[in-house]
Parts: C-alpha cells; structure tokens; sequence
C-alpha cells in the first residue's frame, strides 16, 4: 500500500490536483477512468497516495511540483 499525502490540516495537493483536472477540461469522472487505466484505484479518499500523484504528472502531462504550488 502506498503512502497517501495527509491533507487534513492543508488541502493544498487536492485544490491544485482539481485546479489542473479543470484547466485541462477533464471531468472528475475521466480522471478516474485514467487512473483505473494506470492501475491506480481511487477510493474517495482526501488524502491521495504517492502512486495516484505520479501517475496524475502523466494523465495531467505536469511536473510533480505542481501539486505543492501555492498561488
């Protein structure tokens, strides 16, 4: 099992993760049906897991850093 990035505190990875999904046009359903695709399950969780962030820089073509940008 993967490690999964606590945002309990800071939602900073899930507003951008929503950010990037919305600028490229993407409803929240086809990013799961990517993920899936990737072999990564989401499970409804708020806390995703390091294998769900990579496998999202290739779904969103982003550098992994755009998950902890801050505007």
């Amino acid at each position: 099992m993967s490690e999964r990035i606590n945002q309990h505190l800071n939602p900073l990875v899930g507003n951008n993760i929503r950010r990037l999904r919305k600028e490229r046009g993407l409803k929240a359903t086809e990013v799961i049906a990517k993920l899936q695709l990737e072999n990564v399950n989401e499970n409804g969780y708020n806390n995703p897991t390091v294998d769900m962030l990579v496998a999202l820089t290739k779904i969103f073509e982003c550098d992994f850093n755009e998950f902890f940008k801050t505007e």
